[in-house]
Order: structure tokens, then C-alpha cells, then sequence
């Protein structure tokens, strides 16, 4: 999103400050998404919720065939023999996931990011974070994640310069690495470069590690 500079301080301000937040939720990038990510309990392939046009303003149903299906599902073989081939594996299928998830609800033409759009096609750090943690709830449930789990959404930037950003998040589950699996490193349907959380919070862009560049 584009960098905004806002300063200032004091009880005065803290009604501006919340209707900020309160704008930026149906806009932009929230702070966090606490309250957006939709309940996944009974996701499946066949039925799972999804969120587009800024800050999860709309939720949508989608059911993917059994081929579909598959065809993520295929992402995955062989099987990883290490976390960092199964990280590229992952990024391989959310790329495919939004792709199949784009075809029903028109959102694989991105625009220029902006703070504010009200266009239902579009999708900002909310939506893609929340989609992919939901892609990846799927990849787990369905066994395909042998050397990670699914971490929390995490958060990077201030509102002090409005330059927020979210992710979804991957754990290594050997050594407890998290990285950050971020589609707005890229062009929609691309696969994401996949980067440790670490790298993804010190600045933006973050650098991508030439490793986990690769593809599989």
C-alpha cells in the first residue's frame, strides 16, 4: 500500500486515530485481522470461505471440484524430502488456489495497490492473508504438510506511517522457523516467494533468500 505520514499525539487525537483504524479496515491493511479471519472448523475443498475487496468487506463460498482438487493436490508430489522444497511445494499450490478461487470470484487482475479501493475484486494484505492461511488450513487437513504447520497471521508497520502490512505464516516444524507467505510479493496467481518472518518484518520489500527463490 502506498506510505502515508501522519504524526502527532495526545487524547485529542485518539477519536481521529480510531476512525483512522476503523477506515483502514475497510480499506486498507488493518493493524491486524482480528475479527476478519472467517471460522474454518468445518473448511473442506468442497466448502470454505473467502475473503475479497479490501479488509474481508466480502466473504464468499467456494467449492472446488474433485479435480481441482487434485490438481493442488499434485503440487505436493513427490513428497518434500525437506522443509525448504516443501515451502516452495506450498507456494506452488497457493498460487493454484488463487488462481481456482479467482475464476469464481473475479479477483485475479490486480490493480495498483492503493489505500483505499472499493472495487469487490480486489485484494489487499487482509484478504491475501486471511485466503492463504485458509489455503494452507486445507493443505494441513488434508495431509499434505509434512515438515511445517500453519503459524498465526502476523503483522509488520505502524499507523504512525501507514504502512501496514499481514501475512500468513508457515512453521517449520522441526526447528519452529516461521516464514512469512506473502501474495502481495507478487502478481496475482504467481507463487509467492516464501521468507522468513524475521527478514519479512525488518523492511519492505523484504530480501528473498536466493534458496527460497527457487522452484521446485
Amino acid at each position: 500500500m502506498d506510505r502515508m505520514r501522519h504524526g502527532g499525539s495526545g487524547r485529542a487525537r485518539r477519536p481521529v486515530l480510531a476512525a483512522l483504524v476503523g477506515l483502514l479496515a475497510l480499506g486498507g491493511c488493518a493493524p491486524t485481522v482480528a475479527g476478519y479471519f472467517p471460522s474454518q472448523d468445518k473448511a473442506a475443498p468442497t466448502a470454505f470461505s473467502v475473503c475479497h475487496g479490501y479488509g474481508c468487506s466480502h466473504r464468499e463460498t467456494i467449492r472446488l471440484s474433485a479435480e481441482e482438487w487434485e490438481a493442488v493436490r499434485a503440487k505436493f508430489a513427490p513428497r518434500a524430502a525437506t522443509p525448504a522444497v516443501e515451502r516452495r511445494q506450498i507456494a506452488q499450490a497457493a498460487a493454484a488456489m488463487e488462481f481456482l478461487v479467482g475464476l469464481r470470484t473475479g479477483t485475479s487482475a490486480h490493480q495498483r495497490r492503493a489505500l483505499f479501493n472499493t472495487d469487490p475484486t480486489q485484494l489487499d494484505c487482509i484478504d491475501e492473508a486471511i485466503n492463504t492461511s485458509i489455503f494452507m488450513t486445507l493443505f494441513a487437513q488434508d495431509g499434505l504438510l509434512v515438515h511445517h504447520k500453519v503459524g498465526a497471521i502476523a503483522h509488520q508497520g505502524t499507523l504512525l506511517v501507514f504502512d501496514l502490512h499481514n501475512t500468513a505464516v508457515v512453521v517449520e516444524a522441526a526447528t519452529g522457523a516461521a516464514f512469512a507467505v506473502d501474495p502481495n510479493m507478487v502478481e496475482a496467481t504467481v507463487p509467492p516467494p516464501i521468507v522468513p518472518l524475521a527478514a519479512w518484518r525488518a523492511k519492505w520489500p523484504p530480501a528473498v533468500p536466493k534458496e527460497e527463490a527457487l522452484t521446485p
